[in-house]
């Protein structure tokens, strides 16, 4: 028996997850910048064979006095990135996803390939340590003068009652001669009720440092401000798609906390996941 064999309605299943996703997208708003790995909150918990396939969708909209140009300089981009991931074995799980960016200064395009890995390291989380993990990205510029950048951080897990609290940390680092380094977080917590079709939360991310001045002058397509320090509530919710498949989804509003982050940020996440 072909161990790697996916059925065809699993198959049909994640396509149609990935489609309502991306309609309930352009519904909801017209048009998000490029975020990066920090705009996601990554668990260090892997299942061994296990496939997944889903997208991702940004909406950034208004910014605040560091965009430079005045308060309505940017108007509103999105950004969406098809994802698809399996993981080997029970300590590892890898993920590759093309990044598409519309925005007002370009029609969409290509921005970047992300290829992503997330390491559990030993450990259950019993007592008050953490679910922990590693979490390894490159990513791969595809427009001119872009530049591939590595990311790198532990992820953070941990379950208290009703509760599930998370929490990353990344260095990023451009793969040029003389590199900035940045430091970006993201947090979540999340709280499943006795009863009830979804879980509540709230979840907050930030980046010291994203593009310099310069930067943003020389590249056409590149954003013209840093996203900042943004929290906000989400909403979350899983589907059982009969045996070892189910369906997740989330849906976040974030609010910017300074000058250089956008005003409001949406964001929705569909994800299909079954065992091989």
């Amino acid at each position: 028996m072909n161990h790697f064999h996916i059925r065809r309605s699993r198959l049909r299943a994640c396509l149609a997850g990935a489609a309502v996703c991306l309609a309930v997208a352009d519904l909801v708003s017209p048009a998000s910048a490029d975020v990066g790995p920090d705009d996601e909150i990554y668990s260090p918990r892997v299942e061994a064979g296990e496939f997944e396939v889903g997208v991702r969708y940004y909406d950034l909209s208004g910014n605040g006095q560091g965009a430079g140009d005045g308060a309505n300089a940017i108007h509103e981009t999105h950004e969406t990135r098809p994802e698809i991931g399996y993981s080997p074995t029970g300590f590892w799980r890898a993920s590759v996803s093309p990044v598409l960016v519309n925005g007002p200064r370009s029609a969409t395009h290509l921005h970047q390939i992300q290829i992503e890995n997330v390491f559990a390291l030993p450990g259950n989380g019993d007592g008050l340590w953490p679910n922990t993990g590693l979490f390894l990205s490159y990513e791969i510029g595809t427009i001119d003068d872009s530049e591939d950048e590595l990311v790198l951080g532990p992820v953070f897990e941990k379950r208290l009652a009703h509760w599930l609290l998370s929490a990353n940390i990344f260095l990023d680092r451009a793969m040029v001669s003389a590199p900035d380094v940045g430091l970006s977080y993201g947090w979540q917590a999340r709280w499943h009720p006795p009863a009830g079709p979804l879980d509540l939360g709230v979840q907050g991310f930030g980046e010291h440092e994203f593009l310099a001045e310069d930067d943003e002058d020389e590249n056409p397509h590149a954003p013209r401000y840093a996203p900042g320090h943004r929290a906000g509530p989400a909403l979350f919710g899983e589907l059982a798609m009969g045996g070892d498949a189910q369906l997740d989804y989330q849906l976040g509003l974030l609010f910017g906390l300074d000058d250089d982050a956008a005003d409001r940020t949406l964001r929705l996440a569909v994800e299909y996941a079954f065992a091989r």
